[in-house]
């Protein structure tokens, strides 16, 4: 199975609809894009209208690797502004104004339109599916989100610097290779002219030219939602592995793909909540056994969740569902792929609540 074969083959909108005003200090517009991150089109957008890339607010980051449509909220700037932006694979659509920016996670799913590709037989109609976090939390193309995020939670600074900005990955270009090498043989001097303006690193590593050994204070130059994304991909791949052993311990129907590993899979409703462990976590439930399995082979310090410096990075225990219902799914018929010969291909339509995963969901309707 082909997720993502060419951007066209996954289209994402955003279920989230802002209250407008025709008056306000927010402008609202939905942001479409193709062959861009989120965070990479807004710092774009940014440039272009001469804005602090703080002054823009949205709910949550879309793939690169497809068409997506979200709402952003920008300070300060009119319909007038927005309307002559010209950017390539970038379009804009002015909505309103208001006077609250978008917050983070305020929409309530998203909607998709997926072609998938390479099938050897066409896909299951399911109606719920593990609610794992898949490959965009780990990093599809450099997933090694939650390995830098377990060395900033273990305190090992420079350790985690070192993964985030070296040891580079097949996916990555032969460009991103190179740099990531170079850095790697010439640790502790670090220059700033081999990493490309556009990537977030530059903004570390750049302070690292200065004060070669401030490896925390470099990552702190890392926008403050970059930076949480690593703890947070490390809670998530806890979440993962307890979730992993309890499907395996009742359900293990079958098992998913993903970039760090299989998992097992199971399209029954599952009642439960798991955490997402946190500095405040007490293992007494019903899962006890399975969290302190997962805890014991990690070898990790609760107490570590939480930061004094930089604070932001402390992170509670929060409970996910376990298992997910998948509303509204549209299968159509299997056809001839003309991208992969001799597979077929078929476009599915359905939509999902925020934070969970589509990439995951059509992977539990490939059943083996």
């Amino acid at each position: 199975m082909k997720l993502k074969q060419v951007p066209e083959d996954f289209v994402v909108r955003e279920l989230n609809i802002p209250n407008f005003r025709r008056k306000g200090q927010y402008s609202y517009f939905i942001l479409r894009k193709k062959n861009w991150t989120t965070d990479r089109a807004i710092r774009k957008l940014a440039s272009v209208l001469k804005k602090n890339s703080k002054a823009f607010s949205y709910s949550g980051m879309k793939d690169k690797s497809a068409i997506t449509e979200q709402y952003v909220s920008v300070f300060g700037l009119r319909e007038s502004d927005l309307n002559k932006l010209k950017v390539r694979d970038i379009f804009i659509k002015f909505q309103g104004y208001g006077n609250e920016p978008i917050g983070l996670n305020s929409h309530t799913g998203n909607k998709f339109e997926i072609t998938v590709r390479d099938l050897d037989k066409p896909l299951s109609k399911i109606e719920h599916f593990c609610n794992y976090y898949d490959d965009q939390r780990f990093g599809d193309i450099r997933p090694n989100t939650a390995e830098v995020g377990k060395l900033l939670v273990q305190r090992k600074y420079e350790e985690a610097m070192k993964v985030y900005l070296t040891k580079p990955f097949n996916t990555e270009t032969e460009v991103h290779k190179n740099f990531r090498n170079k850095i790697e043989v010439n640790w502790g001097s670090f220059d700033s002219r081999l990493i490309p303006d556009y990537l977030t690193e530059k903004k570390a590593i750049e302070h690292l030219e200065k004060y070669p050994n401030e490896f925390l204070e470099a990552f702190k130059m890392l926008p403050k939602r970059i930076l949480t994304i690593f703890v947070q991909a490390y809670q998530s791949k806890l979440f993962n592995e307890i979730l992993n052993e309890y499907v395996k311990d009742n359900y293990g129907n079958y098992e998913v793909e993903t970039v760090l590993g299989k998992l097992a899979m199971t399209d029954k409703k599952i009642e439960l909540d798991i955490p997402l462990i946190g500095y405040d976590f007490i293992n007494n439930g019903e899962l006890k056994e399975i969290i302190q399995k997962v805890l014991d082979k990690e070898n990790i310090n609760l107490e570590n969740f939480k930061f004094k410096n930089p604070s932001y990075l402390s992170s509670r225990t929060v409970y996910r569902k376990a298992s997910v219902e998948i509303k509204n799914l549209e299968i159509e018929e299997a056809e001839k792929d003309e991208l992969n010969k001799g597979k077929l291909k078929q476009k599915i339509y359905f939509s999902l609540g925020n934070g969970c995963y589509a990439t995951m969901a059509v992977k539990a309707m490939d059943k083996k």
